[in-house]
């Protein structure tokens, strides 16, 4: 027999079980707006996993002594539009910062359920949309607005057996997702462990072999040569760092301008690009050809894509345009077995950083160039392979995220019967 259904008023909610209510956040909760310490309170950190003892990566102030008090069991929200989805309740008694809004049950809520109910992406939708700020942005939500938000609220019977039902369902949810990012984790190491060995031993494995005398290689075919890679290619580095505006000395030509972003999103080839020189309003005095290797040498260093296209980059990427004895689909995979010899070689300041003269002086396998299109070629079909089984796993981990979002959903606004 179909449930019956009746409309609850409020947007977000839509149609609900025609013998639940609704009510007010406040009729639940009330705000804990206690001052206090991190010297006498331990610093919590609201993230959208939930509630957790301070992160290394959160950012730090001086302002130690004005924070809000957190009780175990309490709910805490950040009200701030940018760290949207970062809410939970606290395991821990401790402080959070004054940016967070701290509430707590009057009575038994289950405040399991709403917790369900508060991380679904209709209600951080509707928590924004009561809020006010300078920009859209970075928008906030008050206390005195977030209490007025409307809010399912069936018997308290049935708030325990949803919650129940969901903690089981996600779980399974989660272990599954959890299994297949470890699977993914695996085949990429697959794939890195193919590519280095085929890059430094070859494709026979009855071959002589040799010393290379570079750590990273071990050892190497005895008729393959060592070449550091300033004699492989011609080096570029990107020019752009800033961005000039308002100043027509500045401008002329359409050439993308590719960003890091775009190398670390690319799979092999960069085939996007975020905005074009014309946009930004850069001097087009710094150009990279299509087919050239690049590689980010900054923040995410060791990303290493192949440009599909003429393009512009900022500092923060090197191109290398190949030589006429180099394969440039054979110094992509080079770049790709060598990143963490890269990675070790670079300066921690603010962020990595690798100095475009010690790559310079990097060596690498160097066989000659049909062996390198023959071991190119190999890699592809290889790497292609297990690329397809990446990409299986990842679309059925966003089906499930997804998933979870409307079991969730439909089950806190009783769209889904439990039980």
């Amino acid at each position: 027999m179909a449930r019956v259904m009746k409309d609850s008023g409020i947007e977000w909610i839509g149609e609900i079980p025609i013998d639940w209510e609704c009510t007010r956040i406040s009729s639940l909760y009330s705000e804990r707006n206690t001052k206090v310490s991190d010297k006498d309170y331990v610093p919590l950190s609201v993230t959208k996993q939930g509630i957790v003892l301070q992160l290394d990566s959160a950012a730090k102030t001086n302002d130690g002594d004005n924070r809000k008090l957190v009780c175990k069991g309490d709910f805490v929200i950040n009200s701030r539009s940018d760290r949207r989805g970062s809410c939970g309740i606290s395991d821990y008694d401790g402080s959070v910062s004054l940016i967070n809004t701290v509430i707590h049950p009057k009575r038994n809520v289950c405040n399991d359920y709403f917790q369900f109910a508060f991380k679904t992406e209709r209600f951080a939708d509707e928590y924004f949309r009561w809020g006010n700020g300078i920009v859209d942005d970075l928008w906030s939500t008050k206390w005195s607005a977030f209490k007025r938000i409307g809010i399912c609220c069936p018997r308290l019977d049935v708030r325990i057996q949803i919650a129940n039902y969901l903690h089981i369902n996600c779980a399974r949810i989660d272990f599954t997702i959890e299994k297949q990012k470890t699977i993914i984790e695996k085949l990429k190491q697959y794939k890195q462990a193919i590519i280095t060995e085929a890059v430094t031993k070859g494709l026979d494995p009855t071959v002589k072999m040799k010393p290379s005398g570079v750590e990273w290689i071990g050892e190497i075919p005895a008729d393959w040569e060592r070449k550091k890679i300033k004699y492989t290619s011609q080096i570029m580095r990107g020019k752009f760092n800033h961005r000039p505006r308002n100043d027509p000395r500045y401008y002329g030509g359409s050439y993308p301008f590719v960003q890091t972003g775009d190398v670390a999103r690319a799979e092999k080839y960069i085939t996007e690009y975020s905005q074009t020189l014309n946009d930004l309003g850069f001097a087009v005095s710094k150009q990279f050809p299509a087919g050239s290797v690049v590689l980010t040498i900054a923040a995410n260093v060791g990303d290493v894509a192949i440009l599909n296209f003429d393009a512009c980059f900022p500092d923060s990427v090197v191109g290398f345009v190949p030589n006429t004895d180099t394969a440039w689909n054979y110094l992509y995979y080079c770049f790709v077995a060598m990143k963490n010899q890269l990675i070790k070689n670079a300066i921690i300041s603010t962020q990595l950083n690798l100095n475009i003269e010690i790559i310079k002086e990097e060596t690498i396998p160097f066989p000659n160039f049909e062996e390198q299109r023959v071991i190119s070629q190999y890699l592809d079909e290889k790497c292609a392979k297990i690329d397809d089984i990446i990409v299986g796993k990842q679309k059925l981990n966003a089906q499930l995220i997804e998933y979870k979002k409307s079991l969730i959903y439909e089950c806190v606004t009783g769209k889904r019967e439990v039980g």
